[in-house]
């Protein structure tokens, strides 16, 4: 239930689903006194929401900074990589299909050919609510022997649908005094990390997949409004939620 609810919420506080929300409401309402206050607001969420300068400052402050290769002075047991990475249900299912957020294995995989990691934990089933093919865990694992990791090397946890199950799942296979390493997007880094601190586990973090980055002062960078710039707003605030429901329902 927790699952659903989170992500029927989640559509209704994304900015353009509540920007339209807002404007149908406006237009549709017959009290005269609230149409234009509604329209107003529509309008100056969804102008607000869609200024690249203020998307792109408020993510680079969200997110962490990131670590560099050289920087890793120590061959960590495991790398715990979540999925959440794929489009499990895009045919044809006879190879991987990557979004975004590929960097999360990929930097394992390159961590695991130098010698900083020795294990690979994936860790995801499908966080979506109708499914049809292969489970994630289970091709990001095909992913990485056609990249050159040992099967002997990785591991899979292949029920969690949410970063809560990932920690907790994970949990019981990681013996608590081996050292490990978590790879997922920066934005994503606090709550996955507190979640898997909160079942005894104390990984160390590897932001990857960054949405934020330099701000060019350029009018199409600092004041036309841009779809992208939604997209932003849109991932912060779903995390910004995952981490309020997760404090209150005591996951971290």
């Amino acid at each position: 239930m927790f699952f659903v609810l989170s992500k029927i919420i989640t559509w209704f506080l994304m900015p353009l689903s509540l920007s339209c929300l807002l404007l149908i409401t406006g237009l549709t309402w017959r009290h005269s006194r609230l149409k234009k206050p509604l329209l107003r607001l529509g309008i100056a969420l969804l102008l607000f929401c869609s200024n690249p300068l203020l998307a792109k400052w408020m993510m680079n402050l969200w997110e962490p900074p990131p670590v560099t290769y050289t920087s890793i002075d120590q061959a960590y047991d495991w790398a715990i990589v979540l999925a959440g990475i794929t489009e499990p249900n895009r045919p044809p299912y006879d190879r991987v299909q990557f979004n975004k957020g590929a960097d999360r294995i990929v930097h394992a995989i390159q961590l695991y050919h130098l010698g900083k990691v020795k294990k690979i934990l994936i860790s995801g089933g499908s966080g979506t609510l109708t499914f049809e093919g292969v489970k994630e865990s289970h091709a990001l694992a095909d992913f990485a022997r056609m990249c050159g990791v040992d099967s002997s090397a990785i591991y899979i946890e292949d029920q969690s649908r949410n970063t809560h199950e990932n920690a907790s799942f994970s949990a019981t296979l990681l013996p608590p005094n081996e050292t490990s390493i978590l790879f997922t997007s920066a934005f994503h880094m606090r709550r996955a990390k507190a979640c898997f601190e909160k079942t005894g586990l104390y990984p160390d973090a590897f932001p990857t997949d960054y949405y934020g980055g330099q701000i060019r002062a350029t009018p199409d960078a600092l004041l036309i409004p841009s779809v992208y710039s939604l997209q932003l707003w849109s991932i912060l605030i779903k995390e910004w939620m995952g981490l309020t429901a997760y404090r209150l329902a005591g996951y971290i």
